[in-house]
């Protein structure tokens, strides 16, 4: 319920006069807090009133702490400082759910906070301030939960003077992000403290750091993880750990950058024990994904997947090479990095100070008597040269380049250098791709138009049909974290290079010139695929201009 209507419910009963209400709000502008916290700090409204109030409005449950014994097993999921900080205590669980005591049941920021820290639903009980301050006392300050262990060696810990509180940090930090499925986590530097921030399903979202003081043992705790000269300070550094969160094995990389504001660190996790997605699980439509598979299953020529980073083509390439696995194909990769281990190829990781590159890696794989050959991404005229060689001698070739959409791949790779007429003779097909989130589907509905709140967009014409659109709005719940979205899916331009394309790459032809002929064939580009998961109520227009960045 919005506070607008409590304010309103709460002069109506007579609980606060109008001139409290002004002071209220005045006092809420000033601090930049709740309504219920401003009652609280201004000492407006008795306390057992205030919440007898809240618990009617709200419909919420009271809880007594008088006598509470708390489990450990509870407790171990939230830090002490972290609840004497908020004002909460958790008090019991049951299944994937957490019953927490809270003062101020308006405090959204909070409950999300506790979602993203513990991976559990949040379901909250109004507790008295008295009650829940002697049970932080009592038990919090005596009762730390513990680190959960990695397999670094603690002794070498205590001998670098790292603080038991940043370890904590650290752990829970990784701990949380896992749960969420974040892919990124972001550590900033600021003046007085830091920020932190998870890549969720593609976008960045802010989560509380820890306390100001930590920040220093807080960047050596991680360096020490990922084996970093914790000294050095003024130049970028790039390392990498294992971090064991119960069953679950995560590979860590790390790279710390200097800042004129200090070091900023970015952590990619990656799961080690993760399942390969199919290509039918990608979100091709079934057009784009018969036409994708005729030409994987050639015995040779080279396939391009295009799109910036963090649009999925790691696990495009991945997803095709689990198709095309028997035991008859010999299948060897060359990755920087490698992502995910696959047991059915043999998987070679770049490393230039021993001079294994993307075009001496590749050079050896062809020695090795390979089928279908993997190159984690095409960036330089050598690599190119010998992927086409590779694909004009009977191999089947993977690769990847940074191109916005598929036509663009053959202008890139004539800028390279490599000639038009050998590109014309062994690219099968060229993938470009993003990735967009998908509304979650416990809380999305049909977007409703008014005449107050038209839409923001018009449907392309060629979409557009006598029917409603089945066009659906986000709105938030506890099950995706108050973010609308549930996941991610991808959309998909793919362009077969036929004989008519192969005469316009020899002619040189631009990519708006292949783009026009492709129209013209009724090749649908990512914008179309887009428009067809917006009408089917997979994702929005709004996260759909998102990462095109388009309007038509």
């Amino acid at each position: 319920m919005e506070e607008l209507n409590i304010e309103q419910r709460l002069v109506k009963k007579g609980i606060i006069s109008q001139q409290q209400l002004q002071a209220l709000r005045l006092e809420q502008e000033r601090s930049s807090i709740s309504l219920v916290k401003a009652i609280r700090r201004l000492d407006f409204v008795p306390e057992e009133i205030l919440i007898e109030f809240l618990a009617d409005t709200l419909h919420l449950a009271r809880f007594s702490l008088i006598n509470f014994l708390p489990s450990s097993e509870v407790f171990a999921l939230l830090p002490a400082e972290f609840c004497h900080q908020n004002k909460v205590i958790p008090i019991f669980k049951e299944g994937n759910e957490l019953a927490v005591g809270v003062l101020d049941p308006l405090d959204t920021s909070l409950l999300e906070e506790l979602r993203f820290r513990t991976g559990l639903f949040i379901r909250a009980y109004l507790v008295k301030e008295e009650e829940l301050n002697n049970i932080l006392i009592q038990y919090y300050d005596t009762r730390r939960p513990k680190a959960v262990p990695t397999s670094l060696v603690e002794e070498q810990i205590r001998e670098e003077g790292i603080k038991p509180s940043a370890i904590e940090a650290v752990n829970l930090l990784l701990i949380q992000a896992i749960k969420v499925n974040a892919s990124d986590i972001h550590i900033e530097p600021q003046e007085e403290t830091m920020r932190l921030r998870l890549r969720i399903d593609g976008v960045l979202k802010e989560i509380s750091p820890p306390q100001a003081g930590l920040y220093n043992a807080f960047i050596s705790r991680i360096k020490i993880m990922a084996n970093l000269d914790i000294a050095e300070r003024r130049i970028p550094q790039d390392g990498r750990f294992t971090f064991n969160a119960g069953d679950e094995a995560m590979d860590v990389r790390v790279s710390v950058i200097p800042t004129i504001q200090g070091e900023s660190i970015v952590l990619r996790l990656l799961r080690q024990n993760v399942d390969i997605l199919t290509l039918p699980e990608l979100g091709m439509s079934k057009k784009n994904l018969d036409k994708y598979i005729q030409f994987i299953q050639r015995p040779s020529g080279i396939i391009l997947i295009t799109g910036p980073t963090g649009s999925g083509k790691t696990t495009t390439l991945y997803a095709s090479l689990l198709t095309l696995k028997t035991v008859e194909k010999n299948i060897i990769t060359i990755e920087d990095p490698v992502e995910y281990r696959l047991d059915f190829c043999r998987q070679i990781q770049v490393n230039p100070k021993v001079n294994l590159t993307f075009a001496t890696g590749l050079r050896s794989i062809l020695r090795h008597d390979p089928n279908i050959i993997m190159v984690g991404e095409i960036r330089d005229l050598e690599t190119a040269t010998i992927a086409i060689q590779a694909a004009l001698t009977g191999h089947l070739v993977f690769s990847t380049l940074h191109t916005n959409d598929a036509a663009s791949a053959i202008v890139r790779l004539i800028d390279m250098g490599i000639e038009p007429f050998l590109i014309a003779s062994c690219l099968n097909g060229v993938v470009a791709q993003r990735l967009i989130r998908i509304l979650c589907p416990k809380c999305k509905k049909p977007y409703q138009e008014s005449v107050d709140h038209p839409m923001p967009w018009s449907i392309p014409e060629a979409f557009y049909n006598k029917e409603k659109p089945g066009i659906y709005q986000a709105q938030g719940c506890q099950d995706c974290l108050n973010t609308s979205f549930s996941g991610r899916i991808g959309i998909f331009e793919i362009m077969e290079v036929t004989p008519s394309i192969g005469r316009m790459t020899v002619e040189k032809a631009s990519s708006e010139e292949i783009v026009g002929f492709c129209r013209k064939q009724g090749m649908k580009f990512l914008y179309d695929d887009g428009w067809q998961k917006v009408l089917s109520g997979t994702t929005t227009p709004q996260e759909l201009l998102r990462v095109l960045g388009v309007t038509a």
